[in-house]
């Protein structure tokens, strides 16, 4: 099966993306992973004010 992101032919895993289903590949999870995960020591000054 190919990455809904990159197209790639990996094992996936289903992740749930702003409110839609996708198969992303492990390179593609740890970038989202990395993005969703806030960082120690942030704040809530840090978030966009379109929560």
């Amino acid at each position: 099966m190919n990455c809904e992101k990159c197209g790639v032919d990996a094992s996936l895993a289903h992740r749930d993306v702003d409110g839609f289903a996708y198969y992303l590949c492990e390179a593609c999870l740890k970038g989202w992973d990395a993005v969703r995960s806030p960082t120690p020591g942030s704040g809530d000054e840090t978030r966009s004010p379109a929560r």
